[in-house]
């Protein structure tokens, strides 16, 4: 029979991970302009307590069968915010530099990933790690370990992402907008103290230079593994939602 790599069976990999592997990153939080941070979030998210803001680079880097390796940089730019008295974070942005991880993961689960070049090293206590769109470094993080923390027990974690389809003849959408809740449970297993700094730089297609950093909170080196486990938490008002749609695009 010949070839056909147009058609596969339907299968797909499944949308939870009762529990992934043990990752590195390096990771800040910090604290923004309260009202800006409101700005950015869709309805139904509501404003949350404190205007935190998370910046984080992991690497991936996984075995395979027949000595193949799995290998990607996975960004992380998210703002706290609340859904129903849940306090979770939604994530602005998600840079990546696998190609093939950006389609599949917008479309099944809305997750706002865009391609970046990003890159994350540790040399004895230096660490540092930097995410770059058309030429421009727009998140950076470098310092010096100084000293191991207490590692905090498994804890769960929420995150809020938006699932839709752009109009073809136009503004709004063929599909959706839906709400899609991330619950994990996050385990550290090291967790670094890290003196250094956060550099936020200008760039058109990924503005996080619009929520400055006020004061921060924590620059850490961590190792830890998660679990995921999505679900469609609600429909959104398309209306509501469209000016907070195509932040993911580059249309500028």
């Amino acid at each position: 029979m010949p070839q056909n790599r147009w058609v596969s069976d339907a299968s797909w990999r499944p949308a939870s991970t009762p529990e992934g592997p043990v990752l590195p990153s390096l990771e800040a939080v910090y604290l923004t302009d309260p009202a800006v941070l409101a700005a950015v979030l869709p309805p139904p998210l509501e404003a949350p307590p404190e205007p935190r803001v998370h910046v984080r680079v992991t690497s991936i880097d996984l075995p395979l069968p027949n000595g193949h390796r799995h290998q990607e940089m996975v960004g992380f730019f998210a703002v706290d915010a609340v859904y129903e008295g849940a306090l979770g974070e939604y994530p602005l942005m998600i840079p990546i530099d696998l190609e093939s991880a950006v389609a599949i993961s917008r479309e099944r689960f809305g997750e706002p990933k865009k391609l970046a070049d990003i890159e994350m090293s540790r040399e004895g206590a230096h660490v540092r790690a930097g995410i770059s769109r058309h030429g421009v470094t727009f998140i950076e993080m470098a310092g010096d370990v100084t000293e191991e923390l207490p590692v905090p027990d498994p804890y769960p974690a929420t995150q809020f992402w938006f699932k839709y389809l752009p109009a073809v003849d136009g503004p709004g959408f063929d599909a959706g907008p839906l709400m899609v809740r991330v619950d994990q449970v996050r385990t550290p297993i090291t967790v670094e103290r890290v003196e250094g700094k956060l550099v936020l730089r200008d760039v058109a297609t990924a503005p996080v230079a619009d929520l400055p950093v006020e004061e921060m909170v924590s620059l850490v080196w961590s190792t830890r593994k998660s679990s995921v486990r999505p679900s469609v938490a609600c429909a959104v008002d398309p209306e509501a939602f469209a000016p907070f749609a195509f932040s993911r695009y580059d249309h500028v």
